[in-house]
């Protein structure tokens, strides 16, 4: 539920609507459910009806996981109706071996919904990938029903970014000063997301053509077999 003074708003306010879409129109039984690599379990009030929801994350620093395990997917075959797999597929040092592990825990026609940042700071510690809708696209070409959507465009980008700048300069400041000023950043923040907001109902009006900067891609696509 984010709010305009947070930095990340608008992204967040786009992905929450774009997920809302994605695991809204499954339309197929969802009885066992795995959020992967789930930090703070954010969007599981907006997976479908089911049975069983399994989170599952490398260690407990953001909750209380169903499943902590540094291996990928120890679950058996055909164990899961609905993988959620929100930021953090970009993590995958081998993507491909991950889409044979996502498609082998995936029952038969079930479904699997990831999103990925485009536009972001990387930790230089870490690998981290980027994609593009088309690589995403080509990465799915065994699966059916195949969706790419891009989070937001050029206003979203910039919005994200100048908040990320403004939390920088906040985070630096001394105690005292990051509590005085805090709602002096809430409200830069808000003027921000505001502006943002009107030139992405605009950004439809001036962009053509096949050139497109989003902050991130949604894809949900389904097991082939089902």
């Amino acid at each position: 539920h984010p709010v305009r003074t947070q930095p990340d708003y608008l992204i967040l306010r786009f992905l929450v609507l774009h997920l809302e879409r994605a695991l809204g129109e499954i339309r197929h039984p969802v009885d066992d459910v795995l959020d992967l690599w789930c930090g703070t379990q954010p969007y599981r009030d907006l997976v479908p009806p089911h049975g069983r929801y399994v989170a599952m994350d490398i260690d407990d620093r953001y909750g209380t996981p169903d499943v902590i395990s540094d291996e990928f997917l120890p679950f058996p075959d055909d164990s899961f109706d609905l993988i959620l797999f929100t930021e953090a597929f970009h993590y995958l040092t081998d993507p491909r071996a991950g889409m044979e592990e996502l498609a082998r825990v995936l029952r038969p026609g079930g479904t699997l919904v990831l999103t990925v940042p485009l536009v972001w700071e990387y930790d230089r510690r870490i690998v981290e990938r980027r994609y593009t809708g088309p690589q995403l696209a080509e990465l799915f070409n065994d699966w059916d029903d195949v969706w790419v959507l891009e989070n937001g465009g050029y206003a979203v980008a910039w919005a994200t970014l100048t908040g990320r700048i403004l939390r920088g300069f906040h985070e630096a400041l001394p105690a005292p000063a990051q509590r005085l000023l805090r709602p002096l950043f809430g409200a830069g923040a808000y003027v921000v997301n505001l502006v943002a907001t009107a030139l992405t109902r605009a950004e439809p009006r001036w962009h053509e053509g096949p050139f497109i900067l989003p902050m991130g891609l949604l894809v949900r696509a389904r097991r082939a077999g089902g």
